[in-house]
Formats: structure tokens, C-alpha cells, sequence
């Protein structure tokens, strides 16, 4: 049995299956490149409402101190970039990762004998995404399947 992918190798096996959505997935490939996924996600989410928390802050100064109306609201504005640079990197974070974590979420669903098509739950009302989640926590069939030979061998 081979050992478990480290988080580099991870992303490198995902980035190298770009749009590979035949073969299986090993749990180590799917998760590490997962929390690659997730992480500057977070990270941006708490930097983006971190701003906007010390923004109303500086919008309600401004209206119990009128005679610094206009310069506490400009100052506040300058936050409106930071707000829409943030947007901007993570839309093209999750453009960039889009299809290699589509390709890793059909690839691990192989490896527990699903089928790729379990994905199309995530669209329903949301909580569809958890029964394909919790399929890729199990651990890998044994053997061979109808998707190919155990990454685990």
C-alpha cells in the first residue's frame, strides 16, 4: 500500500488532472486539494468582513459627528476597493479551481464506487452537497472497479 499524499503532491496530482474526470482519487488527493480550495476562501471572507466591520464603525462616527461628515465617509469609501479587489481574487481563485476540484470531487467519488453523476445533489437547496461529502470521507473499495485500479496499490 502506498503511503498518503502529502499536501504538495496533492496539488500537484490535481493540477496535473486538470480536466482528468476518469480514474479514481485517493482521500489524501481529495481532501488536501480541497482545503487548498477552501483556505483563501476563509481567509479572504474574514479579511473582507473585517473590513466592512471597521467601515460601518467609521460610517457611524460619521453620522454622531457631523462636522467630520465628508472626511470620515471618504476615508470609509477607501475600504470599497479592498472590498472589490478581495472579490476579484477570489473570483478568479474559484475560476482557476473550478474544474480540477469538479475533476478530484467525480475522481474520489470513483475510488468509493459512486458515480460522478452523485454531484448533481450539491444543486439541490444545498444540503444535497453533504450526502456527496460524506461519500468522500469513506475510505477506498478494495480492488479494482468498474472506474479503474485502487490508487491505493
Amino acid at each position: 500500500m502506498k503511503p498518503t499524499m502529502n499536501f504538495l503532491e496533492a496539488v500537484k496530482t490535481c493540477f496535473g488532472k486538470y480536466v482528468t474526470f476518469s480514474g479514481r482519487a485517493r482521500r489524501s488527493e481529495f481532501w488536501w486539494f480541497y482545503l487548498l480550495g477552501m483556505v483563501p476562501g476563509w481567509i479572504m471572507g474574514f479579511l473582507i468582513n473585517l473590513k466592512m466591520a471597521k467601515k460601518a464603525e467609521l460610517l457611524t462616527a460619521a453620522y454622531q459627528d457631523l462636522s467630520k461628515y465628508n472626511d470620515i465617509v471618504a476615508q470609509a469609501e477607501s475600504f470599497d476597493t479592498f472590498f472589490y479587489i478581495g472579490m476579484a481574487v477570489a473570483v478568479i481563485l474559484n475560476l482557476a479551481l473550478f474544474i480540477p476540484m469538479l475533476a478530484a470531487w467525480v475522481r474520489r467519488l470513483h475510488d468509493v464506487g459512486k458515480s460522478g453523476h452523485m454531484l448533481w445533489l450539491i444543486l439541490v437547496c444545498g444540503v444535497g452537497g453533504i450526502i456527496p461529502l460524506i461519500m468522500c470521507i469513506s475510505d477506498s473499495k478494495p480492488g479494482p472497479n468498474q472506474y479503474g485500479p485502487n490508487p491505493k496499490e
